[in-house]
């Protein structure tokens, strides 16, 4: 190939995260579905900043009594000055420094393996699955930052980079609870791969029994069981999430179902995230014993999964699909990839012939199967917008820059713009994310004051409907003023509305 083709997929992964931090930016302005989560992951990591009690959020009060949520304040550095697009920018950003860690990596490679490969990490990362997953409809879950974080130590570990594998490998068990295992799994490969690749002729129970794998599956097991621990005490005499999981199952047909498609999922996207793994196993004389471990972490991970998304049963979609569930078997599969092939490459073993070919048979299979596998449209209010309506905005708002150029929308996200930070406002919940900027609370059911209001309110903001039906069941003193709306009862505090409504 020319130097013009090596050049242009070079380019390629700096486009992709262009175009990935976009995406985010449009899919929160201009779809009327909400994002609730989105807003309360950026709530976890500027609050701190802000004089906030760490991992506080309006919407569940106190998150760490669900997950351990660790990583995420340390976005904070970039949600502090861009507000919720910093948490896309913080993704693009691990991911940017991934391929540039990776490019740095090439030469292990010949020209011929180096090309295939490249394209083969693309697809894993912006291929029709990453996606998918990416879209997250729910808006954000720090559980997205492990695809990027688990390459990166994969990649450090097949480069015996260990204080750089040690680096990595915290951040990501800083993200959740459940992270440990997903490290411990792609450790066991990674140390099992090893050991073949040392001595290929020993007997297979000494690849898998030893004191390296005991030590890395016991330090992870006392991990994880004390992060369950710690949940448990934080929340004192309050039943666990796990506990209200199990309580919530019951052995009928819904059961049988979910298990049928959560299995389904499962295999679909293991056979998915193997294809990659074909050419480099072809003719390797312990195949069946590194697709066997692979496939043995990954069915342990899909457990852990599939449990953890029982706590919604008898809900059975989204289940083991949901963007931060899968996501996490993504991550696993793409790392084992990246460690495999790194070290299969240092010891001198090449891939098989036709890579190309299953990396483009990887790429169509996830363009056939990912709207499938991974759920990605949850409609509140309508449909997305036809391409012609969603390049119009992104002129007017000069690409997400300006946004909300009219309407209600304008009018409430200028409103947010005079809030002083740290501000709290209440809402209805359709109209949180123009009031991104502070820290916004939604009318509870049945329109009572939300649970979780720290201060005192700058801002309430009701449907003037349903004031007029009786819906609201709280209202501030009466010396809150009106601002002036035809949609909606603004009432402010008289001190703010002094300073900006004369």
């Amino acid at each position: 190939m020319s130097r013009y083709t090596n050049a242009f997929l070079i380019m390629l992964p700096i486009a992709g995260c262009i175009l990935w931090y976009l995406l985010k930016v449009f899919q929160f302005q201009t779809s009327l579905e909400q994002y609730p989560d989105g807003m309360v992951i950026l709530q976890l990591s500027r609050g701190w900043l802000e004089g906030r009690p760490l991992l506080f959020d309006t919407i569940y009060g106190n998150h760490a009594l669900q997950h351990s949520y660790y990583l995420i304040p340390l976005a904070g550095i970039f949600t502090k000055p861009m507000g919720v697009y910093g948490l896309f920018m913080a993704y693009v950003c691990q991911v940017g420094f991934f391929f540039w860690k990776y490019y740095q990596s090439l030469p292990d490679f010949n020209a011929l393996e180096s090309r295939a490969s490249w394209l083969t990490v693309l697809g894993y990362v912006f291929g029709p699955m990453a996606y998918f997953m990416y879209l997250d409809y729910f808006g954000w879950h720090p559980e997205q930052y492990l695809i990027p974080l688990l390459a990166l130590l994969a990649l450090s570990l097949g480069q015996r980079k260990w204080g750089m594998s040690l680096v990595w490998l915290s951040l990501a068990f800083l993200v959740k609870e459940s992270a440990i295992v997903l490290i411990c799994c792609l450790l066991l490969f990674c140390s099992v791969v090893d050991l073949v690749l040392r001595n290929p002729g020993k007997p297979v129970l000494s690849y898998l029994l030893n004191r390296r794998n005991v030590t890395i599956t016991g330090i992870s097991l006392t991990l994880f069981a004390l992060g369950l621990w710690w949940l448990s005490h934080l929340n004192g005499p309050q039943t666990s999430r796990l506990a209200q999981a199990f309580a919530k199952v019951e052995f009928n047909m819904t059961f049988v179902y979910y298990v049928l498609f959560s299995g389904m999922v499962g295999l679909m996207t293991f056979g998915l995230g193997l294809i990659p793994f074909v050419p480099w196993l072809r003719t390797f004389s312990r195949k069946r014993l590194i697709i066997g471990l692979l496939a043995g972490c990954y069915l342990v991970l899909f457990v852990m999964f599939a449990v953890e998304s029982l706590y919604y049963f008898p809900t059975i979609y989204p289940g083991i699909s949901y963007p931060p569930r899968i996501s996490g078997l993504w991550a696993f599969m793409f790392g084992a990839f990246l460690f495999l092939s790194h070290r299969f490459t240092l010891s001198g073993m090449l891939r098989g012939q036709n890579a190309m070919s299953w990396t483009l048979a990887g790429c169509v299979l996830q363009f056939v199967m990912a709207p499938f596998l991974v759920a990605h449209h949850f409609t509140f209010e309508s449909r997305p917008a036809r391409l012609s309506a969603n390049v119009s905005y992104m002129m007017k708002t000069r690409l997400g820059l300006d946004p909300y150029p009219d309407g209600i929308a304008n009018e409430l996200h200028d409103l947010a713009g005079k809030l002083p930070p740290g501000s709290e406002v209440i809402v209805p919940f359709q109209h949180i994310r123009y009031f991104e900027n502070v820290y916004p609370s939604f009318w509870d059911y049945g329109g009572k004051y939300p649970l979780h209001v720290l201060g005192k309110p700058l801002l309430y903001v009701y449907e003037r409907d349903l004031v007029k039906s009786g819906f609201y069941r709280a209202f501030p003193g009466s010396d809150y003023r009106i601002i002036p709306n035809e949609h909606l009862l603004i009432l402010a505090d008289p001190g703010w509305y002094k300073l900006h409504f004369k």
